[in-house]
């Protein structure tokens, strides 16, 4: 017996549905009404935000068993993240997806439903996660061959026009669902990698500089800098750690995703994903054995603007919603002229 049905029914689920079908009920929804897909529509945002609403609170375990005992009412407003945010953690960003692909948490969950039901959950798991090698290889084969044809004019001497075109995508990518926040961290990955394949170093640890978010916008954008913040986090710790340990530490993740739901869980499935991912798609781009080491060069420089620009942490390419501001970080030693 549960106290009021309310999420359960925005949802379309029953009281005792599992969490594949909560989840599946969501995504279902929730792309239907997506902002992005209806821009200046109020009454599909409306429906987005009830949704995110529903679906924070019935597939975490904890507040579940709270909202069923107490009902709504016993949510703490603390306790919110902002409906982008869960949306783009949980299944990623449609304008994003030729930079980031489907998140590899998306394709797990996908796989698993396609497995015989009448299968012990264990084995179902396995045969899922086994089956995500050829998935990732083919998203990644896809975005380095994106990311190639993105940089060529840069490579080929057209400069100007590569910058203009990557601030063009950056600020129009700022304006959909998440975006800042998918900017920042994509952007950074991609500027670290390029930065190693050059030889220069970097202090990693400089994650004091932060912008202090104030006024209206401060509670809503307080889980996309949690986002990026952890995206350079994670950099970091790729350098310091064997790619097995990366891979069985997001493995790990889906698993405990799968048992214990909880979007600290997914926040970090997602920001291993991205950094892994882009990390792949940035070194084969930059280490292609048969291209000429001037080439290479030269992509690693493309490469490193393209991160520099979709930070927006520097003029000319400031943003007024970026997460950081050139007072807060550098990029010294730079090559290419702005």
């Amino acid at each position: 017996m549960v106290r009021e049905t309310g999420y359960y029914d925005t949802l379309g689920v029953n009281v005792d549905a599992p969490y594949f079908e909560i989840r599946k009920a969501y995504y279902l929804k929730a792309t239907q009404v997506h902002p992005d897909k209806n821009p200046g529509d109020p009454k599909a945002a409306e429906e987005f935000r009830a949704l995110g609403e529903a679906f924070q609170v019935l597939s975490d375990p904890t507040t579940r068993a709270r909202f069923g005992k107490h009902g709504k009412l016993c949510i703490s407003q603390d306790y919110w993240i902002h409906t982008d945010t869960t949306y783009c953690i949980m299944f990623g960003s449609e304008p994003f997806e030729d930079y980031i692909g489907q998140f590899a948490m998306n394709t797990f969950y996908s796989l698993l439903e396609m497995e015989e039901e009448t299968l012990d959950l264990e084995v179902r798991k396995e045969k899922a996660i086994e089956k995500m090698g050829a998935f990732r290889k083919e998203r990644e084969e896809k975005l380095i061959k994106f990311m190639k044809d993105r940089i060529q004019p840069f490579v080929d001497g057209r400069k100007d026009e590569f910058v203009k075109w990557v601030d063009s995508e950056a600020r129009t990518l700022s304006t959909v669902a998440c975006g800042e926040y998918m900017l920042h961290s994509i952007g950074h990955v991609y500027w670290a990698k390029a930065r190693q394949e050059l030889g220069k170093k970097r202090a990693f640890g400089g994650l004091d500089g932060w912008v202090e978010n104030k006024g209206p916008r401060a509670y809503e954008m307080r889980p996309q800098i949690g986002s990026a913040k952890e995206a350079e986090r994670v950099v970091l710790q790729q350098d310091m750690m064997e790619p097995e340990d990366f891979q069985d530490r997001f493995r790990t993740r889906i698993i405990q995703d799968l048992e214990a739901p909880t979007f600290g869980i997914r926040w970090d499935a997602a920001m291993l994903d991205l950094v892994i991912t882009l990390s792949n798609v940035s070194h084969a781009t930059l280490n292609e054995p048969t291209v000429p080491e001037d080439v290479l060069k030269l992509r690693a420089e493309a490469l490193e603007m393209f991160g520099m620009i979709f930070q927006g942490a520097t003029a000319p390419f400031l943003r007024e919603g970026s997460l950081r501001n050139e007072d807060e970080v550098e990029y010294p030693d730079s090559d290419m002229d702005i």
